[in-house]
């Protein structure tokens, strides 16, 4: 009886194999002032021109809900070599359209870590992040979709005194995503 149960499981983990839904890859962005097609908007932000890259997974449920997680290193420019922090976290969202675009809100929230510049040198310290972020891609293949995405990002750190004393950044962001996947 154990056998057939254990078998059952196994074929229909095989199976599910052939609807699963999702993406995985590499991204870039950066921060902005504006968003190009919201200038009239004034949004509030303290944009200071951060780089950043990193890779994520995530998978789509049969009702569209995303979940996953992300990694990426900060850069205090694109040209800069060392990263200033790094972040880790979970994705979590809702696509919106399937075909022919991928539309999707997303959030992306991570744990991590900032060094800053302060008036006795450099100081590191833990810190959170969140990013709303609307994404649209466009499906190449079935099996890849570059996809560019705008939204608002928050960084704040979590250092000795008071939260987001040492560090805090809010701002728009623009960037692009070259995933791999399922996409129609």
């Amino acid at each position: 009886m154990k056998k057939n149960i254990i078998v059952v499981v196994l074929l229909i983990m095989g199976i599910s194999i052939l609807f699963a839904d999702g993406a995985g890859g590499f991204f870039s962005a950066y921060q902005v002032s504006t968003l190009p097609f919201m200038e009239e908007n004034d949004f509030e932000n303290n944009n200071m021109g951060l780089y950043y890259s990193g890779g994520f997974g995530y998978g789509v449920s049969w009702n569209n809900v995303i979940s996953g997680g992300f990694g990426y290193a900060i850069y205090a420019s694109e040209d800069d070599s060392k990263p200033i922090g790094g972040f880790g976290g979970v994705i979590n969202g809702i696509r919106l359209l399937r075909y022919p675009f991928n539309v999707s809100l997303m959030s992306w929230t991570g744990f991590g870590g900032i060094t800053t510049d302060t008036i006795d040198g450099k100081k590191s310290s833990f810190a959170i992040s969140e990013e709303l972020t609307l994404e649209l891609g466009f499906p190449v293949f079935r099996w890849f979709s570059p996809t560019i995405y705008a939204g608002y990002q928050v960084i704040g750190s979590l250092g000795s005194g008071e939260p987001f004393e040492d560090f805090l950044s809010y701002t728009p962001v623009l960037g692009f995503r070259f995933q791999w996947g399922k996409f129609y």
